[in-house]
């Protein structure tokens, strides 16, 4: 399997400002867990403005924020990768870093 790849993302961000902040939040947590604030923002319990603002600022930074794509995309390459060299781990482990700091 190959570690290296090109990506070219574009967001649309004009159908991107047509979604209502309760779909965003619906299509987020089919893959995440939703953030205490949020949902007590969905449910109107909470307590202040600047807990409204907060929750929208929330959701309006998953409309345009591509680091998320990027970690699932790069978790399910690395998965793949394990399943093939038969190996368990995380990406970041002690002895890739150490192989990674000797080579640079």
């Amino acid at each position: 399997m190959s570690n290296h790849y090109h990506l070219v993302l574009h967001v649309n961000e004009v159908d991107s400002n047509q979604l209502s902040h309760e779909a965003v939040c619906e299509r987020w947590c089919q893959l995440y867990s939703k953030p205490v604030l949020v949902q007590r923002w969905e449910l109107k319990q909470t307590i202040s403005e600047a807990e409204n603002k907060t929750a929208l600022a929330i959701i309006e930074g998953w409309l345009a924020d591509i680091s998320w794509f990027m970690c699932c995309l790069n978790e399910f390459i690395a998965r793949k990768a394990n399943k093939e060299d038969e190996c368990t781990g995380r990406f970041y482990s002690l002895p890739s870093m150490a192989l990674t700091l000797q080579a640079s």
